[in-house]
């Protein structure tokens, strides 16, 4: 330790102006105060902007965001941009299942990416009621077809539903030069046409060749020929009743087509259903006489037969009438029956021929029975235009072509008959298909169609026409009541649809 160090001061020899005061002397010398701390001039503190980047980083997201919905919402339209399907058209078909026409609706839309079509189906079970109750809903809240398959013979029955083909449509698919005759005719209302046909079929004769050969029989090219044909292929056992009928013609509960071969006799015989002459009348008679005859004078055919379609498929018929898609039903049932097709019968004609006698075959008709769906727009549709361009698509020859030979790879033996005359000639080879083609251009259509399940034009002339076949009263020499009878009817369903 240190030694203490002791000072001794005399505070009288201390000069200072301060009082005397005593000090305490230590041991150890006090240690000096501690410095003061520097005086700092005062900060002015800023409180932080807590929020100030997140709020930059949402910016500049917004304007982002914003750049881009402009664009996609207005610059791309402008500039032709058709990524976004826009534009949505359900179509209501028939026959044709999705299998057949997916592969022809996605070529459409690969072009065309602003359409998207929505095809369905159709049972065929009221088609007709159900088809007209959606037509009239409301497409805000229902769905409504914008393209939809009608039968030709209903055009009188949708009239304020179809909205008319555009010139540029028809022209595009050459409908004047390359589509047959009959569509012209038929689809045509006050100088405009209201569908498009992707299809054609018609009435045509089979025949079993197994029967006809056995029975030395040649092919009829007229009626006359046809029921002496029929009557010597009638096959009946000792109680009288037939084994093998002639010909499926006479009665109408059990005859297929019964409607249309009745049709095609009118229109041979050159008569009219919503013509009202003494003439007329004399014809119309004179055709419900003849078909009756099959029954009640050549007697090839009875109503206690089974269904004529089923015959034929049993090889217990020799003569059938029926439509190209028959064929399907034949050949699915009966894969071994040995059958072929030939236009229908033509009635003699006695125009500038010598030979006046009711069997002479000098000069025949050349007219044939057309009975066929078209394609029509929605007349309320919001979307008509892109309606019409999608069937012009679809009317087209390649894709007329893709979808028969679509059908075809199903299962068929052939797809729906082209309503092109130009694609006809690659058909001709197929041997069940060339009589319906070699005819199409000859063919007529009528009100009186079967097999179109409407319940409505087509089943009410049928209901009439039936009443005066079946009338006992038409077998007498004059039926001139039963014909009365039936001209009260066409007159109700003409002015009923207004048919002209």
């Amino acid at each position: 330790m240190t030694p203490a160090i002791i000072v001794i001061v005399n505070i009288d020899d201390i000069k200072s102006p301060l009082p005397p005061r005593r000090v305490s002397v230590l041991s150890d010398p006090p240690s000096p105060p501690p410095p003061a701390p520097p005086v700092q001039a005062p900060t002015l503190v800023t409180k932080p902007k807590k929020f100030t980047q997140p709020f930059l980083i949402g910016g500049i997201i917004l304007f982002v965001f914003i750049i881009i919905f402009v664009i996609v919402k207005f610059l791309i339209p402008a500039f032709g941009g058709k990524n976004t399907p826009s534009v949505t058209l359900n179509y209501w078909g028939l026959w044709e299942n999705s299998s057949i026409m997916t592969g022809i609706i996605s070529d459409f839309e690969a072009q065309n990416p602003g359409i998207k079509i929505n095809y369905k189906m159709q049972d065929k079970t009221d088609y007709r009621s159900r088809l007209a109750g959606r037509l009239a809903k409301n497409p805000e809240t229902d769905e409504v077809p914008d393209i939809f398959r009608i039968h030709s013979s209903w055009l009188p029955m949708f009239s304020s539903s179809l909205s008319p083909v555009p010139a540029a449509t028809l022209s595009k698919i050459d409908f004047e030069k390359d589509f047959y005759e009959v569509y012209k005719k038929d689809l045509k209302v006050g100088g405009s046409y209201y569908a498009i046909p992707l299809m054609y079929d018609g009435l045509s004769l089979f025949y079993n060749k197994d029967l006809l050969q056995k029975g030395g029989v040649d092919l009829p090219k007229s009626w006359f020929d046809l029921q002496t044909a029929a009557a010597k292929l009638t096959v009946r056992d000792e109680q009288g009743r037939i084994q093998v009928a002639g010909v499926a013609m006479g009665t109408t509960d059990n005859v297929d087509q019964w409607s249309d071969i009745v049709a095609l006799l009118i229109s041979q015989n050159g008569a009219d259903i919503l013509v009202d002459t003494p003439e007329n009348d004399t014809k119309l008679k004179d055709v419900l006489a003849y078909y009756t005859n099959f029954r009640n004078k050549y007697k090839t055919w009875d109503d206690t037969l089974v269904n004529s379609t089923e015959l034929f498929i049993q090889g217990k018929l020799a003569f059938y009438f029926g439509p190209s898609w028959k064929v399907f039903k034949i050949e699915d049932e009966n894969p071994n029956l040995s059958f072929d097709i030939i236009t229908v019968p033509q009635l003699p004609t006695l125009e500038n021929i010598s030979d006046s006698s009711p069997n002479s075959t000098a000069n025949l008709t050349n007219i044939h029975y057309a009975t066929y769906w078209v394609e029509a727009v929605n007349s309320k549709s919001k979307h008509q235009k892109e309606a019409w361009k999608f069937l012009e698509f679809l009317a087209s020859k390649d894709s007329l072509e893709k979808m028969y030979a679509t059908a075809k790879q199903s299962g068929r033996s052939f797809g729906e008959i082209y309503p092109r005359i130009s694609l006809g000639t690659g058909l001709a080879a197929e041997s069940k298909l060339k009589p319906f083609i070699s005819a199409a251009n000859f063919a007529k259509s009528d009100y009186l169609a079967d097999n179109t399940s409407d319940s409505g034009l087509n089943s009410e002339l049928k209901k009439y026409f039936s009443d005066a076949i079946n009338n006992p009263a038409l077998d007498n020499s004059d039926p001139s009541a039963v014909l009365t009878d039936l001209k009260n009817g066409l007159n109700q369903i003409i002015q009923k649809y207004h048919l002209k």
